[in-house]
């Protein structure tokens, strides 16, 4: 059986929905919808929306083990393997079976006691919510154990390969290729000329700190408040999302997805 994961906000997604519906119907292959608090996954999910759809149920099916089959509905879809007019070739693969999957790493982020897992980035930030509000965070970043950087900003990105076309690339971090064996640490608007975008290898761990507290979001979803000079450690986990590879290139993607941007 196969398994569907929308996003029914999704101004396109209604529709797109139906067709997929129709003719996975029309080829006698079964189907579930799936919520988001889903625990027992499929084999392969479907999923029907943007990035953002895909980042909701990364964790969950990157811990089941599930493939990952996105239909690009949203306005992003780096992630995508089909576009929303391609549904015929989408449920052809489903049939046949017929897909390359690539794996993309998470990362884990621990506070305190708990823990979560993303797949694009780990953000401390101010917000609205705390102390911080209306000002700076001082951030300090160390990395495999090291002190690395001291400012004063918004807050910082960790983003993985995958993270890096999003957040972390509009707030001037590099791009980074898929299967690179690295993280990315972008501070977001910092009050100094000299903090920049730090690469580093995926095998070491970052910690961050934050005078006067922030908020910890996981894949732009808000986790928890942290305290002031408590300790946020990010480092790759051992969780990894089997992603059904679409037949475009990375760089052929991001070229079209970039240039399209750049038009609107």
């Amino acid at each position: 059986m196969t398994g569907i994961y929308a996003n029914l906000k999704g101004e396109r997604v209604p529709q797109t929905l139906r067709e997929l519906t129709a003719a996975l119907d029309e080829r006698g292959i079964t189907f579930a919808m799936l919520d988001r608090k889903q625990r027992a996954l499929p084999d392969l999910t479907v999923v029907v929306g943007g990035d953002g759809t895909v980042l909701d149920i990364a964790a969950a099916a990157a811990a089941a083990g599930t493939t990952v089959l996105a239909l690009n509905a949203g306005g992003t879809g780096f992630l995508s393997a089909f576009e929303a007019d391609e549904i015929d070739e989408c449920v052809d693969a489903i049939a046949n079976g017929r897909f390359d999957t690539v794996e993309r790493p998470l990362i884990s982020c621990r506070y305190g006691d708990e823990e979560w897992f993303a797949l694009n980035e780990v953000t401390v930030q101010r917000t609205s919510t705390d102390i911080s509000e209306g000002c700076t965070l001082q951030v300090t970043l160390s990395i495999g154990g090291e002190f690395a950087d001291r400012f004063r900003a918004d807050g910082i990105i960790i983003s993985t390969p995958t993270g890096s076309t999003a957040y972390s690339l509009s707030a001037g971090g590099a791009i980074l290729v898929p299967g690179l064996g690295a993280l990315i640490a972008t501070p977001l608007c910092a009050h100094t000329l000299r903090s920049k975008p730090i690469v580093f290898s995926d095998t070491t761990p970052a910690a961050i700190t934050v005078g006067g507290g922030g908020g910890i979001f996981i894949d732009g979803r808000f986790v928890s408040s942290a305290a002031a000079g408590a300790e946020i450690l990010v480092r790759k986990s051992d969780l990894a999302l089997k992603l059904v590879k679409g037949k475009k290139s990375f760089y052929s993607t991001l070229y079209g997805k970039l240039t399209s941007w750049s038009e609107k």
